[in-house]
C-alpha cells in the first residue's frame, strides 16, 4: 500500500476534517465517526445508541422520501453503519464522480435526520429481530457480550450494545432528539475521505456542504477507565441452540495509550495463539476434538478501537468443553513465559497479520473507517497507516514473552457455554 499524506482541516462549527488522498484507482470512501458508542448511553437507556444508528443511516431531510441508500446505490456506491463502545461510524464507498454526492448527503443527515414515528417504529423492529437471530436463537449468540460483564465491574464498560428490549421499546421521537443534540454536533465528529481526488478541491467541497452545519456543544463522553480484576471470575451460560461445549477467554488488555509497546506485543500474543494454521493452540490433543478457535484482541477483533478497557479474547468450541481448552491456553502461555517464543514463528506470524492488515487497507471504504477511527479515538490516524509495519518489524520475542507472562499472572473471565443446564452467576 502506497502510505498517503493526510491532511487536516477543522471547520468553525468544530467538526474536524481528514483528508487521505490516494493516486491509485478512481473510487472513493467516505467515514463519518461520531464520538458516541453504548458506552456513552444514559442510565436506564441501552441500546440507544445503535437504535439511533439506524434511524440516522435512513438519511436527512434532504434524502427524503427516497432515503440514503436507494439514491448511494443508484450513483454506485454501497453505504453501512456500526456503533461500537465509544463511536458510531457512517461509511460508504463510490465512483470519485460521486464524491460531492457522498458529502451532501452526509452533511445532510449531520444538520438533521430525518426522524419520523414510523421509522422509528420500523427500526425497532429491524433491531428486535436482529437480538432474535444474533443473540437469542443462535449458537453461542450471547459472545462476545457476556464477556465484560463478568470482566468489568462498571456499568458503562458491561453494556450489551444492542439493549433491552424494554429499554428500546420506551424510546420516542423527544428521547432520540436530545440524543442527537448531546452527541451529534460537528464538534463530535470526524470526517475522512480517502481515495482519488485533489485535495484543494475536496477542502472546497467540504467547505461548501458543513461549513453551515451548525454548532452545538456536545455532551462529555464517562471515563470507563477502572481497576483490572481482583481474582478470576468465572460464568456458565446455559445455551438451548449450543449442540457442543464452548468456552469463552477474556483478559484484560494494556491501555492503549499509555502502554502501547505492551498493548501491540498482546496484539501478537493473540495471533500466535490462534490466528493462522500454525497458531499455537491450533496443535496438540486439545486442537483434534475442537471445532473452532478465534483469538483476538478488542470484543469485536478489531485493535484499537476503543480507549476503554479493553479485551483480548478467546472463543473456542470443543466437545469436551472449558478444561481440555484453559489447561492448554495456560500450557502454552507458560511455556512462551519461561521459554519464549521460536523466532521463526514470530516473523512468520507478523508478516501474516501485516499483510492482512495491508490488504484490508486497499479498500477506500474500509481505509476511511479505519484512518478516521484511530483520528476520532486517540488523534493518531497515521497509526492506521504504520500499525502493519509496527507489528510486522516492532515486537520482539522479549515482548512476546513478558506479554504472556502477564496473561499467566493475571485475573482472567472464564464463561462456559453448555448445552443444558442454568445460567451461573460470576464468581
Amino acid at each position: 500500500m502506497i502510505r498517503t499524506q493526510l491532511h487536516r482541516l477543522e471547520l468553525d462549527n468544530g467538526l474536524r476534517v481528514l483528508l487521505a488522498p490516494h493516486p491509485v484507482g478512481a473510487s472513493v470512501g467516505l467515514a463519518v465517526h461520531y464520538g458516541v458508542g453504548f458506552r456513552t448511553e444514559p442510565k436506564g437507556h441501552t441500546g440507544l445508541a445503535h437504535l439511533f444508528e439506524h434511524l440516522v443511516f435512513q438519511g436527512g431531510h434532504g434524502a427524503a422520501p427516497e432515503g440514503y441508500l436507494p439514491r448511494l446505490q443508484r450513483a454506485g456506491g454501497f453505504g453501512d453503519a456500526r456503533t461500537r463502545q465509544d463511536v458510531t461510524v457512517y461509511y460508504a464507498a463510490a465512483p470519485a464522480s460521486a464524491m460531492e454526492m457522498l458529502l451532501a448527503l452526509e452533511a445532510d443527515r449531520m444538520r438533521a435526520p430525518c426522524i419520523t414515528a414510523q421509522t422509528l417504529r420500523t427500526q425497532t423492529a429491524v433491531i428486535d429481530e436482529e437480538i432474535r437471530l444474533m443473540v437469542r436463537n443462535r449458537p453461542y449468540g450471547a459472545f462476545p457480550w457476556v464477556l465484560p460483564g463478568a470482566l468489568h465491574s462498571r456499568a458503562e464498560n458491561i453494556r450489551d450494545g444492542y439493549g433491552e428490549t424494554a429499554d428500546l421499546a420506551a424510546f420516542d421521537i423527544p428521547r432520540c432528539e436530545r440524543f442527537f443534540a448531546d452527541h451529534y454536533g460537528p464538534s463530535n465528529a470526524v470526517v475522512t475521505l480517502t481515495g482519488a481526488f485533489d485535495p484543494g478541491s475536496a477542502e472546497r467541497l467540504v467547505r461548501s456542504h458543513f461549513e453551515s452545519v451548525p454548532a452545538r456543544p456536545s455532551v462529555a463522553a464517562p471515563d470507563g477507565h477502572e481497576p483490572s480484576p481482583d481474582r478470576e471470575r468465572r460464568l456458565t451460560v446455559a445455551d438451548p441452540h449450543a449442540g457442543t461445549p464452548a468456552v469463552a477467554v477474556g483478559y484484560r488488555m494494556p491501555d492503549p495509550v499509555t502502554e502501547r509497546a505492551d498493548y501491540l506485543a498482546h496484539l501478537v500474543l493473540a495471533a500466535l495463539l490462534g490466528q493462522g494454521r500454525r497458531a499455537l493452540l491450533r496443535r496438540g490433543p486439545a486442537a483434534a476434538r475442537m471445532t473452532s478457535l478465534s483469538v483476538g484482541c478488542g470484543l469485536f477483533g478489531l485493535p484499537l478501537d476503543t480507549t476503554g478497557p479493553d479485551l483480548l479474547t478467546l472463543f473456542a468450541v470443543h466437545e469436551r468443553g472449558a478444561e481440555d481448552v484453559l489447561a492448554a491456553l495456560d500450557g502454552t502461555l507458560q511455556t512462551l513465559a519461561e521459554d519464549g517464543v521460536d523466532p521463526g514463528l514470530l516473523r512468520a506470524t507478523t508478516a501474516r497479520w501485516a499483510a492482512g492488515a495491508l490488504r484490508e487497507l486497499g479498500d477506500p471504504g474500509t481505509r476511511a473507517q479505519l484512518l478516521g477511527l484511530r483520528e476520532a479515538l486517540f488523534g493518531e490516524a497515521e497509526l492506521t497507516q504504520t500499525l502493519p509495519e509496527l507489528v510486522r518489524t516492532g515486537v520482539t520475542g522479549e515482548q512476546v514473552r513478558r506479554a504472556a507472562g502477564r496473561l499467566t499472572s493475571s485475573h482472567r473471565a472464564v464463561v462456559r457455554f453448555v448445552p443444558a443446564g442454568v445460567r451461573g452467576k460470576a464468581a
